[in-house]
């Protein structure tokens, strides 16, 4: 993959995750977003995953097909890692991980059967 084929991560106040081109957000953003890792970007990574296991982050033929069993664990994580750092968050990691977690639970059960 070239570096004009690369893309990233972006999330919303909401939490909301949205994939975008690399070459659009810059190049001091995308070498910022590479270098950090915080509780809050390790957070939105396994959404993305869990997204993406759901079939509805990717398009095309770089969609892979859902696997909501994959799904499923990576939904399982974020809630064994609310129930371990409790008391040990942020306010806004403690918002983002419950808006996190709801949402992708909701996502989970909307997909059955599809």
């Amino acid at each position: 993959m070239s570096d004009d084929d690369k893309r990233v991560f972006a999330t919303d106040a909401e939490g909301r995750t949205r994939v975008e081109d690399a070459r659009d957000t810059g190049d001091d953003a995308r070498e910022r977003a590479l270098r950090e890792m915080t509780f809050s970007t390790h957070l939105i990574s396994l959404n993305a995953m869990a997204l993406m296991n759901l079939g509805l982050l990717g398009e095309g033929d770089d969609m892979p097909p859902p696997d909501r069993e994959a799904a499923r664990h990576v939904i399982d994580t974020l809630a064994i890692l609310r129930e371990k750092t409790q008391g040990n968050l942020t306010a806004d990691e403690q918002r983002l991980l419950d808006g996190l977690l709801y949402d992708l639970r909701l996502k989970f059960v909307e997909t059955r059967g599809k």
